[in-house]
């Protein structure tokens, strides 16, 4: 074993753990090895030297008495080992490291005098025994190889367990955020170069990254250890590239469009009909370049990245109509190596876009169409201290602001928008300016420490953070006064007209001006240990705990109120076995429990000055329209679930309404329960395979109970949750400068309760309202509760509420969720020829996707009731093929140029994508159908 070194002062370790907060994250990986002469002898006090021009200096260890060595932080990348001892011939071999991997080197040496230095040649094993999480580490050349879009939203898309080729939200007709084991797209955490980028307010991946300034993406499905918080899905963190010893840049050019001319069958909304439509047409453009090196060598390096992408789309579904957009993002990074164990780091992102004629549904008419413009900024400092060989400290601090507007496409204020509920169409204007703001600010505080000797060796890490995000909203709905929406019934008699000055509607909504923009706060915080103690050598535990913390504040008339507040205690723990002691023999087994933070748009729910206060009237057959329905958050505020409104009563009543509403609970973090078991055995050098079986459960789902129409509450209903199970089969193989490949099967349910104002599901934009209203008709089958309804003159709302449940009754709710598809098979490879050709391809396969039917119910919002019960049917299976074919003319050792096509969907199948699920005339029929083929050509050179 290495020599015990002493640990860190104590003081710095209970300053870290008080520094609470749940954001930071790995961005670097491990070395560990033994060294033994040609007997299998161990051999101590051997000098092993890691190099490489990423390293900004050499990393000398010493073997301990047992011959092992270990080097806590590397960063990922193929890096040089050197092994020299007197009297032995040094050797010499090469170590990929890989994000939160550590990689284990076993070297023999040789006996000489003065021996010459021998090159290993032979590969290293691919197996981390060490741990027992499940997670696939994606490096430039893999992604710079196969035929993925440009980001790393596209990319992650083709690992085992993630379902992202059909947009979860929308059904269609682009690619969407991921589903990861059944958690929808808002279960995902997105960390850049270790800091969480996630939207504070939608939960869903915040900027992007300029593609060929990546060096490596690392993704968590499952058994996350206690290092990672704020996600109940995937965990993905992109390391981008620092700068080198050596000067280095790309500069790059893309061109994207469609090659599968013709029709094909999609519903036309106007008329109700599929019909036959040109497929879409569309040409993009993108403009990447990049530069790296040293500023001073060995000192000061620096890192920059520019890319500009334009796209000019006519979808299928939007009859023609361009949906056109425009970005520029960029990326600069300076290292300082101030001195041998300190190393300091700056960032700067940027970005922007803007987008014409954003809503790229077909239920959206040419006159509703709207704009969409955003802004980003961020600012990373990192500080990295390595006062010995078996210890290091990390701090992060981090500051991000953006904006998102979102505005019709008119500029007019004065025409509202009418929706026709025959057809499910927006018309006349989109609905409102949506101005909206963001912010992310905190820090982190990280220790790793070595410890041998101590019954095993440990690999300790004890770390905090603590972050303010907050956003800012300022809502103006379209037509006059305050804002007005119609409702065209056209089959009912009620055209809708502007000639008629809109008095010969169905009902309006009037909308009223809530003044200043409205504003939250959310601190978040927690605190993690994490100990991967290996009491023999063949065995490893990963034992973890991390405590999170979360206090939301509703901005009411400027005066912040918290509104919720949370404690999440999170056990993570692990066993990984190397059964026959050379990492090729892997048994894991895991069990954790995964919180994610509410956000920012949970927090608007209880703010009193709601920007969705408004007032329902229905024509009532005398030429007049009578109220019947006014949501006033000043007066009838959504209540956040808490002990303090049945213990401390203002009204005894109104506190007994709560507490049953409640069931006498207060408001919880939802939280995931995972537990897996796998074995992997690496088979031939560089190809391991592996078995999983995942099984999960996520409970306490937040949900608003409409408990007497006065009366509204977010708690926790006991009937909703969401179980996951899987067995899921994986092979592959390691690039080795020649072939990849990752190929996998799995065998998957994923069932749970309807998503509802917290969780959009599929539809959110493609003909069921996506479950923008998520109620809970509370015992409206209670015969009291049945003749209050009548006796208020509401007698007419109880079928469409008997169709959505309730809190004790799971009517329609439970069933297969929208993400859900039994069977998924993926295999993704490429293969260079000696003369400098590439060739990669994906194939994707999805049994289909859970639809259901969906009623419109009158008040609660349009196509919401299921009575058929969720999932209750499924789309068609779908087949994804893309090749991509590279060639590199080569200048010198390093500069290149590389011509490039891509071709996606490369068989041009049409396999229907999304159903028209409301329950009117054209119930069932198509409205997306997979994107049809396209062709990117591009050229880069590399220098």
């Amino acid at each position: 074993m290495a020599r015990l070194h002493p640990l860190l002062p104590t003081a710095a370790i209970v300053i870290c753990a008080s520094f609470i907060g749940a954001e930071a994250y790995a961005d670097t990986g491990a070395v560990r090895g033994e060294v033994t002469d040609q007997s299998g002898l161990a051999v101590p006090g051997a000098v092993v030297t890691l190099s490489g021009a990423n390293l900004g200096g050499d990393i000398t260890v010493t073997t301990d008495d047992e011959g092992h060595f270990r080097i806590p932080t590397v960063p990922p990348g193929t890096h040089a080992v050197l092994i020299t001892k007197d009297g032995f011939a040094p050797v010499k071999l090469a170590v990929t490291v890989r994000l939160d991997e550590t990689a284990r080197v076993p070297v023999a040496l040789t006996m000489s005098e003065a021996g010459a230095e021998i090159i290993i040649e032979e590969t290293l094993p691919v197996i981390d025994s060490t741990r027992s999480a499940f997670s696939t580490s994606m490096d430039a050349e893999l992604l710079q190889n196969l035929p993925v879009g440009r980001s790393y939203q596209s990319a992650v898309n083709m690992l085992p367990g993630i379902s992202g080729r059909v947009d979860t939200q929308s059904g269609g007709p682009g690619n969407g955020n991921p589903s990861v084991r059944g958690e929808g797209q808002y279960g995902n955490n997105y960390m850049v170069d270790g800091l969480v980028t996630r939207d504070p307010a939608t939960k869903t991946f915040g900027a992007g990254v300029n593609f060929d300034a990546i060096q490596e993406i690392q993704v968590y499905t499952d058994g996350v250890p206690a290092e990672f918080s704020q996600a109940t899905g995937m965990f993905v963190n992109v390391v981008t590239k620092d700068g080198a010893d050596q000067h280095f840049g790309t500069a790059g050019y893309w061109i994207n469009f469609d090659a599968d001319p013709g029709t094909y069958m999609i519903l036309d909304v106007a008329t109700g009909e599929e019909v036959a439509k040109e497929k879409r047409n569309f040409m993009n453009h993108e403009l990447a370049l990049t530069a790296g090196g040293p500023l001073v060598q060995e000192k000061l390096w620096y890192m920059v990245a520019l890319t500009g992408t334009s796209s000019d789309i006519e979808y299928e579904s939007l009859n023609g109509l361009p949906y056109i957009s425009k970005g520029l993002s960029g990326i600069g990074k300076l290292t300082w190596f101030a001195a041998p164990d300190i190393t300091l780091q700056y960032q700067l992102n940027a970005s922007g876009s803007d987008i014409d004629n954003y809503e790229t549904s077909g239920l959206y008419a040419e006159e509703a169409q709207a704009q969409y413009n955003s802004k980003n900024l961020g600012h990373t400092f990192t500080a990295r201290f390595t006062p010995s060989s078996t210890s290091a400290v990390e701090v992060k601090l981090g500051v991000n602001n953006s904006n998102i507007d979102v505005k019709p496409m008119s500029g007019s204020e004065d025409e509202p928008q009418i929706l026709d509920v025959n057809q499910g169409l927006y018309l006349n204007n989109y609905d409102s300016f949506d101005i909206n703001t963001r912010g992310r600010l905190g820090g982190s505080l990280k220790v790793t420490q070595l410890v041998d000797g101590l019954l095993g060796d440990h690999r300790f890490k004890v770390g905090g953070e603590a972050w303010r995000v907050s956003d800012s909203r300022d809502l103006l709905f379209t037509g006059p006064g305050d804002g007005y929406q119609y409702l065209r019934d056209t089959d009912g008699g009620f055209p809708c007209t502007a000639e008629a000055n809109y008095e010969d509607c169905l009902g309006y909504t009037q909308y009223t001006d809530v003044g200043d923009p409205l504003g939250h706060v959310g601190f978040v915080g927690g605190a993690f240990v994490q100990d991967d103690w290996q009491p023999v050598d063949r065995l490893t535990l990963n034992l973890g705990m991390r405590l999170d913390g979360e206090v939301l504040y509703a901005d009411q008339a400027q005066a912040a109120t918290k509104v919720y507040s949370a404690i999440m205690p999170a056990p993570r723990t692990g066993l990984a076995w190397d059964i026959t002691g050379d990492s090729k023999n892997v048994l894991t087994v895991n069990y954790g429990r995964y919180y994610d933070v509410s956000g920012t748009d949970f927090a608007a729910w209880g703010d009193d000055r709601s920007s969705f206060s408004y007032s329902e009237y229905r024509a009532n057959g005398d030429g007049g329209y009578d109220l019947v329905w006014v949501q006033d958050p000043a007066a009838n505020p959504l209540i956040f679930c808490d002990e303090s409104l049945w213990d401390k009563p203002e009204d005894a009543a109104i506190a007994e309404i709560y507490k049953t509403a409640c069931n006498g609970e207060s408001l919880k973090p939802y939280h995931n329960d995972k537990a897996i078991v796998a074995y992997s055995r690496e088979i031939l050098p560089l190809f391991s395979v592996s078995v999983r079986g995942i099984l999960s459960r996520t409970s306490d789902l937040p949900e608003d109970i409409d408990h007497d129409l006065d009366y509204w509450v977010i708690t926790n209903p006991a009937n909703k949750y969401r179980d996951y199970r899987a067995l899921e089969f994986v092979a592959q193989r390691r690039y080795d400068g020649k072939w990849q490949m990752v190929a996998s099967y799995t065998l998957s349910e994923a069932k749970g309760h309807m998503p509802g104002q917290f969780e959009l599901s599929s539809g959110g934009q493609s003909g069921s309202d996506g479950n923008n209203v998520g109620v809970y008709g509370d015992d409206v089958s209670d015969p009291a509760a049945r003749q209050s309804f009548f006796e208020g003159g509401y007698g007419w709302l109880l079928d469409g509420l008997a169709g959505l449940g309730s809190a004790n009754d799971s009517a329609g709710y439970y069933g297969y969720l929208p993400y859900h598809s039994f069977h998924a098979i993926k295999l993704n490879g490429s293969y260079t020829f000696a003369w400098g050709t590439t060739l990669g391809a994906v194939y994707e396969f999805d049994s289909g996707h859970a639809w259901q039917r969906k009623g419109y119910v009158d008040l609660y919002g349009d196509y919401y009731a299921m009575d058929e019960g969720r999932g209750t049917r499924f789309m068609p299976p779908t087949h994804y093929v893309d090749i991509r074919v590279a060639h590199a003319f080569e200048f010198s050792e390093t500069k290149n140029l590389e011509i490039t096509a891509d071709i996606f969907n490369l068989p041009g199948f049409e396999a229907p994508v999304t159903y028209m699920e409301n329950d009117i005339d054209s119930f069932g029929l198509t409205l997306y159908r997979q994107a049809p083929r396209s062709v990117r050509l591009g050229m880069r050179y590399t220098f």
